[in-house]
């Protein structure tokens, strides 16, 4: 069983289903009323109340926007907002919720046309680098400009496979783009393979409104929150990294949350 799976099993708001479901089950039952008690708890307390918010927001503040820009040698974005299997299915390149990261990337491509280009990350499932061509030579990137890097299988593979295959010199200046409650674990991450890039967040989900009453929001906001928070713990447990929430350095505090 892939981790993958196992993830989609114990997400946090799965376990309202599982309340709902055994409620019905055991529904003559003392345990079926606590099962139907804990599902509205659980309601409240994920769906409606500002959880959500409060472990996302650590997440998508600590690392903010580069102060100043003047240079870029290159620019990185991390796989994850191409779905592979509708774009087969359609015959053209679909995006998730998470597609922001490539417009970033495909601005920063345009606002520094020096700057080496480079698209991480990939997986056989959703085969991330095929889509990520297509909308980004779609767009008009100079494919001599461009390079995919399509074997890291996570972060934490990308983070040294990358930083091989571009071989940056002292002193370069390279973005990486990803989303911002991922950013943490990224830069754990290219910091554990000894490469100190700058951080150009994407994909923000939460403002500084703490209530948003959208249960489905909520719920898919305070999946991605967790799945974060225990991929910082358990890369930091492996192994993987040396930081376990990774704080802005230097030049990178004047846009953040030191």
């Amino acid at each position: 069983m892939s981790r993958y799976l196992v993830w989609t099993l114990i997400e946090p708001s799965h376990f309202i289903l599982y309340t709902a479901v055994l409620g019905v089950v055991l529904w003559p039952l003392r345990a079926g009323r606590w099962c139907r008690g804990a599902c509205v708890l659980l309601i409240v307390a994920l769906g409606l109340l500002p959880t959500a918010w409060a472990l996302t927001r650590p997440l998508e503040q600590r690392f903010g926007f580069p102060p100043k820009l003047d240079r870029v040698d290159g620019v990185i974005v991390l796989a994850g907002a191409e779905v592979g299997r509708l774009s087969s299915v359609f015959g053209e390149p679909q995006l998730d919720e998470h597609g922001d990261r490539l417009t970033t990337f495909l601005m920063l491509a345009h606002r520094f046309p020096n700057a080496r280009l480079v698209h991480s990350g990939d997986t056989p499932r959703d085969s991330h680098s095929a889509v990520a061509r297509e909308v980004l030579l779609g767009a008009g990137v100079d494919p001599a400009r461009i390079v995919f890097e399509d074997r890291s299988r996570n972060t934490c593979e990308s983070a040294p496979a990358v930083r091989d295959l571009v071989a940056p010199r002292a002193g370069e200046r390279w973005l990486l783009v990803t989303s911002a409650v991922h950013m943490p674990r990224s830069m754990a991450c290219f910091r554990a393979a000894g490469w100190e890039v700058t951080p150009y967040p994407a994909d923000f989900s939460r403002g500084p409104e703490a209530f948003h009453f959208g249960l489905v929001d909520n719920l898919a906001d305070l999946d991605e929150a967790v799945h974060e928070w225990a991929g910082l713990v358990f890369y930091r447990i492996a192994g993987y990294t040396a930081e376990l929430f990774p704080a802005p350095s230097g030049a990178h505090c004047a846009t953040a949350v030191c």
